[in-house]
């Protein structure tokens, strides 16, 4: 099975989000975020497993990444220390949600940051 990836990679210190494989199955964006700073995601995802995927500089690195907060409407696991993969529960239709912690070091912040994961599930066409 073929997950679509988003890569939030590090530059001048902040995680800076870049979606690599554009599909109409899942379409993940976000904003640049400090680490140990809180941020935010979206997701449309029709269906399909959908993998978010996190990617530090040179001078960074990941240590935990734990989920927080489940979502309603499918289920969430983490894949390692970068990542989760989210599948929509079989007919769900609508809006839901999931927090994930990740902890780690970069050059202008370390700690832990709380990303808020807003995700759509349209009805399909």
């Amino acid at each position: 099975m073929r997950h679509p990836f988003l890569f939030l990679s590090m530059t001048g210190g902040m995680l800076a989000a870049a979606t690599t494989s554009a599909s109409a199955l899942c379409n993940v964006s976000a904003r640049p975020f400090v680490m140990g700073q809180p941020g935010r995601i979206a997701m449309v995802v029709a269906g399909e497993p959908c993998r978010i995927s996190l990617q530090a500089g040179e001078r960074s690195r990941f240590e935990a990444l734990d989920v927080v907060a489940r979502p309603r409407g499918g289920r969430v696991v983490a894949d390692g220390r970068t990542g989760v993969v989210y599948t929509p529960r079989p007919g769900f239709v609508g809006q839901d949600s999931f927090v994930i912690a990740v902890t780690g070091i970069s050059s202008i912040g370390s700690g832990t940051s709380e990303l808020h994961v807003d995700v759509d599930v349209p009805r399909p066409r």
